[in-house]
């Protein structure tokens, strides 16, 4: 993988001019020239096209330093809601589930957790009853909570029970052993991958990065006097609701992307898949989607601390490229969640067994309902409920429920192009690479 990394280019003044570039170790071009941003190339990045900026006397760290060039920060809320969301991942491959894991998502008296990182004052569910576009509804959180009894109580009845088509039970593959319903559905799959976004996603892009938090209409801005006590621990309160944001994305902020292009790029969740499919999206695009979302998050991150006032007649921070940072992470960030949607179709059309076809749809449909938790996104929610359609989601409930009108064991490979068709129209060229 290429390495993208902020580089000083000449000082002026007192100011540093700073550009993002991507580079190699041994690239021996004119240091001073960004890559041409190619204007039909949908992955462009906004903040390369900005070519040139400068941050006045603050330089751009190479990592997410919330300890060191971005203090005071953090985002302590995210860490244990990512942990909590692990938590119940890794408790669903123990057959039969005996804990309440519908209970763990409200997380009551802060006591449902055994993990030392999970456990704390945060939870889950409230996060998902904050969706902007529902309003206040709860039946988003509702569903899944639905979703986890399912698994719950199905595990109990049928884990020694082989599943098959019209019959719950377990599937086993090696080691491994999965639960699914009567109609193929492996019900972890679109409770984890779902909560990507109704959880990660949409606090990361639809609410942290709105203009009323990270943005300029947050009315405590972006200055010390605002801030209050809460300055010492947290910074300002855009640059606390940034960080925030980053705190979902669950990736190692020293590390990630790593470099040794691993299965696991030092992140978890949309980061690990975002990762694992940026060398296909390099060869194809030219863009490393990995590289670039973290490199956005810094410049973002930069942007707002070199703009930092103490009270507000003193703050300075540009907009014009803190808006290019947030649009390079909500795409990036989405990207991440398509390139997987499209892995699990290709894997489930071109598997041999059932089993296997159950386990990988059930991915895909998760994925594709993710993708539909950003109000901004190249695939509209519209669009998501239309690819999940062609392969027998109720056209007429785009919600969670609308996936238990499917028999996943019966989804041939023609529906499953036909989603991938209606993806392509948002990812253009997305459908003829090999994810």
């Amino acid at each position: 993988m290429k390495n993208a990394t902020f580089k000083a280019f000449a000082l002026i003044g007192l100011g540093i001019i700073t550009g993002l570039t991507s580079c190699q170790e041994d690239d021996d071009t004119d240091p001073m020239a960004l890559p041409k941003a190619n204007s039909s190339n949908f992955l462009n990045s906004q903040v390369e096209v900005l070519g040139m900026v400068d941050l006045g006397t603050f330089t751009p760290p190479n990592t997410y330093e919330i300890t060191g060039a971005f203090a005071p920060a953090a985002y302590n809320g995210q860490i244990r809601r990512i942990a909590q969301l692990q938590e119940i991942v890794d408790s669903s491959r123990n057959e039969p589930i005996y804990w309440d894991i519908r209970e763990a998502l409200p997380n009551p008296n802060r006591n449902q957790f055994a993990s030392t990182d999970a456990q704390g004052d945060s939870d889950i569910r409230t996060k998902i009853d904050e969706l902007n576009f529902d309003n206040g509804n709860t039946s988003v959180a509702d569903r899944f909570a639905e979703l986890a009894d399912s698994l719950t109580l199905s595990s109990q009845a049928n884990f020694a029970v082989s599943a098959r088509n019209g019959r719950a039970g377990m599937i086993t593959t090696g080691n491994n052993k999965r639960h699914v319903s009567a109609n193929g559905l492996e019900y972890i799959q679109l409770l984890e991958k779902g909560l990507y976004g109704a959880l990660l996603y949409d606090q990361m892009v639809d609410d942290y990065l709105r203009p009323t938090q990270a943005g300029a209409q947050n009315p405590a801005g972006n200055n010390e006097t605002a801030a209050g006590s809460d300055y010492s621990t947290e910074g300002t309160a855009r640059q606390h609701a940034f960080d925030e944001a980053f705190g979902y994305l669950a990736a190692n902020p020293n590390t990630y992307p790593n470099s040794a292009n691993t299965s696991n790029g030092d992140g978890k969740f949309i980061a690990n898949y975002l990762f694992d499919f940026s060398d296909e999206i390099e060869a194809n695009y030219g863009v490393n989607p990995s590289q670039k979302l973290m490199d956005a998050f810094i410049f973002g991150r930069s942007v707002l601390k070199a703009g930092e006032g103490f009270g507000p007649s003193n703050e300075t921070t540009n907009e014009a490229y803190y808006n290019a940072a947030v649009a390079d992470i909500k795409l990036y960030t989405e990207i991440g969640l398509a390139t997987a949607a499209y892995d699990y179709l290709n894997d489930a059309i071109q598997d041999v067994t059932d089993a296997d076809k159950v386990h990988h749809l059930s991915e895909a449909l998760a994925f594709i309902y993710a993708l539909s938790f950003n109000s901004e996104g190249r695939l509209s929610a519209t669009k998501a409920h239309a690819a999940l359609q062609t392969m027998g989601w109720d056209a007429n409930n785009p919600s969670l429920d609308g996936v238990y009108s499917i028999n996943l064991w019966e989804v041939t490979d023609a529906q499953m192009e036909s989603a991938k068709s209606i993806l392509d129209q948002a990812y253009p060229g997305f459908g003829s690479i090999q994810f």
